[in-house]
């Protein structure tokens, strides 16, 4: 989602590897207080590591609010149940907690967070979610370990991307993770560090596949429930303070219906040929609007692929593509 009270970067920024030489969040919390002077001080910082958790309860809970009716995906017991892939990405909000949370989280707060000078918004930008290895289906304890790795102006303020591993405490890489936040107005600082930003336009021609995918008027009720709970997106008062008419769907809940479709057009809904995933964020989703995901298939393991929303004809999803293992031959 996108929020005009806190900067969406320090919401979903977090990934994860039991590294050496990650220093503790309260070291890192205390580092970063006022405007940062120096960029390549941001991005040259010690990465941070936090514990994060989850269990197969979690999982179910996070592939419903994605809308999946899947039972690889909500029945425990279902042979080939699995984590969903995107699922990783919620771990930087809920960190080890089973609980409803505060907004920020423990999690988020956990990483330090650069605000420059002229900071106006802060708005989701791009993620990229790459699996390295399956995640244990019946949960496990591990640890986000990562930071700031660059900053860079763009237009009328700063991308600020961030890079995570999600690890086990022997060091063993599960996921990695790309956290790209845009903080409006944001100036008089020096590029630093490196972009993983890409321009994808989509392919000439229409599109190999295109899917509608409704979502629930309830759909932020029950997202948020995976750990993220921006009042932004259930109450109506913070939605106006923040300068919308109602209340907004996570952006990070378009990401899932957006890759659940893909997914299921492309490979039949099997996460064990998802490689990874990248997109990046246009314009706000109404919790009961319909998804329209149009995807063009340029080679066996590569799609490109944006989402439109049905009732405007707005781009919500741009830049995206997923790359997938290549098919298992007979």
């Amino acid at each position: 989602g996108r929020s005009s009270r806190t900067p969406r970067a320090c919401l979903a920024c977090e990934e994860a590897c039991a590294g050496t030489g990650a220093m503790t969040a309260e070291a890192a919390a205390a580092a970063w207080e006022g405007t940062p002077a120096d960029t390549e001080e941001v991005v040259n910082s010690p990465r941070v590591s936090v514990p994060v958790e989850y269990n197969a309860r979690d999982l179910m809970l996070y592939a419903l609010g994605i809308g999946s009716t899947d039972p690889r995906f909500v029945y425990e017991h279902d042979p080939l149940f699995a984590a969903f892939p995107t699922y990783p990405i919620c771990l930087t909000f809920k960190g080890d907690s089973h609980d409803a949370l505060p907004f920020p989280s423990p999690a988020m707060r956990s990483f330090p967070f650069p605000i420059f000078k002229g900071f106006k918004v802060g708005l989701d930008a791009e993620k990229m979610i790459e699996k390295v290895a399956e995640l244990p289906p019946r949960g496990a304890s591990l640890r986000l370990v990562g930071g700031v790795v660059g900053v860079h102006q763009k237009g009328s303020g700063a991308l600020v991307e961030s890079a995570y591993d999600l690890c086990d405490d022997a060091g063993k890489v599960y996921y990695k993770i790309i956290s790209g936040s845009f903080q409006v107005g944001a100036h008089g600082f020096k590029d630093a560090g490196v972009t993983h930003s890409r321009n994808i336009p989509p392919p000439a021609g229409p599109p190999t596949h295109e899917v509608e995918v409704p979502t629930s008027r309830h759909a932020a009720n029950l997202f948020r429930l995976s750990g993220d709970y921006n009042p932004l997106h259930v109450d109506p008062r913070v939605a106006e303070v923040g300068g919308f008419d109602t209340p907004i769907l996570h952006g990070l809940c378009t990401l899932g219906n957006t890759t659940r479709a893909v997914l299921d057009a492309v490979a039949g809904g099997d996460q064990r040929r998802y490689r990874s995933v990248r997109m990046r964020f246009k314009s706000t989703v109404l919790p009961g609007q319909t998804l329209v995901v149009r995807m063009w298939q340029t080679t066996p393991t590569e799609v490109i692929f944006e989402t439109l929303v049905k009732e405007s004809g707005q781009t919500c999803i741009s830049n995206g593509k997923m790359e997938l293992t290549p098919q298992a031959s007979l």
